[in-house]
This record gives C-alpha cells, sequence and structure tokens, in this order.
C-alpha cells in the first residue's frame, strides 16, 4: 500500500467508535485519587451538633495513609474549642462491578447498599476497592466525634490547678488469689 491508499481509508468507524467509547467511561471501575470524609459532632445526648465535609486528594491512588488519617484525626478533634473524643470511623466504598450495576438499580430491597458501609476498627491505612468512576463522589469516609464528658475534663482541670477531688475507682489483682479488689481514692 502506498501512502494515497492508506489516507483514503475510511476509518470513520473508528472515529464512531471512540466517541461511544467516552460516553461509557464513567461506567468503568477506576481507583480513587480523591475521597470525601464527614465529620460528625455529637454530645452528651447523642444528638448531632454539627456536620462538616472535606474532600481530600490520596496521596496513593486508592489508600489513605494511616499518618494522613491521624492528621485529620487529631486536627479535627476540637470544635468551637471544645475537644471531642473519637467514636467511630466508617468507609462507605461502593466496589459495584460495572456488570452488577442494572441489577443494583433495579433492586428494591432497603438494605441494597449496606454491604458498602463498614467500620474501620484499626487506625491503619485504610485502602477503597476500585470504583465505577459515576460513583467516585460518593466514596466516603464517615468520623464520629463525641464531646467530651465534662466531669472528668473538670477534674482533670481542678487537680492541675491544685484541687483533688477526684473520685477514680483503681482496680488491684491480687495474683495469687486472683480476686480483683477495688479501692477508692
Amino acid at each position: 500500500m502506498n501512502n494515497e491508499n492508506i489516507e483514503d481509508l475510511d476509518i470513520s468507524w473508528l472515529e464512531e467508535f471512540e466517541q461511544i467509547d467516552n460516553e461509557y467511561n464513567i461506567y468503568y471501575t477506576e481507583d480513587l485519587s480523591f475521597i470525601k470524609i464527614h465529620y460528625i459532632y455529637i454530645n452528651e445526648d447523642n444528638e448531632i451538633e454539627k456536620v462538616s465535609e472535606e474532600k481530600i486528594f490520596l496521596k496513593n491512588n486508592g489508600f489513605l495513609q494511616k499518618e494522613e488519617l491521624l492528621r485529620i484525626i487529631k486536627h479535627n478533634s476540637f470544635l468551637n474549642q471544645i475537644k471531642y473524643s473519637l467514636l467511630s470511623i466508617l468507609k462507605f466504598n461502593i466496589n459495584l462491578e460495572p456488570i452488577h450495576l442494572k441489577t443494583f438499580l433495579k433492586n428494591k430491597k432497603p438494605d441494597v447498599g449496606a454491604n458498602f458501609l463498614t467500620s474501620i476498627k484499626n487506625l491503619d491505612t485504610i485502602k477503597f476497592d476500585k470504583s465505577i468512576t459515576l460513583f467516585h463522589d460518593i466514596n466516603e469516609i464517615l468520623i464520629l466525634f463525641r464531646k467530651k464528658n465534662m466531669n472528668s475534663i473538670n477534674s482533670i482541670n481542678n487537680e492541675k490547678n491544685g484541687y483533688k477531688h477526684r473520685h477514680t475507682k483503681k482496680n488491684y489483682i491480687n495474683s495469687t488469689s486472683k480476686k480483683m479488689t477495688k479501692k477508692r481514692t
């Protein structure tokens, strides 16, 4: 074949295929490059005081590194100069394969997405499975904080100021009798 014959080739089918393929790109699975983090602050009465959101870009696609997670928790454990303690971390990761998308969308069960939500038990690197590009904005981490008990904070502050009004129980285990005794301080 010479150059004139190559230029005369009909490649319109290739351009049409690329156009159709581009329309379906949002249905392919890819590693996550970012996630949303929702911070939920709960008061002593188990009521939600505030919810805030942050979008972070992952240093390694599909992984929220342990160091980054610890930094995020430490940085967001204060709200209006009040200390909150970490209550729970939840990961929502839609790791549905494109072939199952139609079945998933037609499912009428109320708990259809329950298996996408998992509790994070250890403060370690969190791995996200690949997700359909269309769902990347939905994958997230939920970090729940609970307001620290004011009585324990006040007793610590009083002790620092020279007052000793703590009434905590200490448990002692006697190694010979295996009995536990309590001592008030």
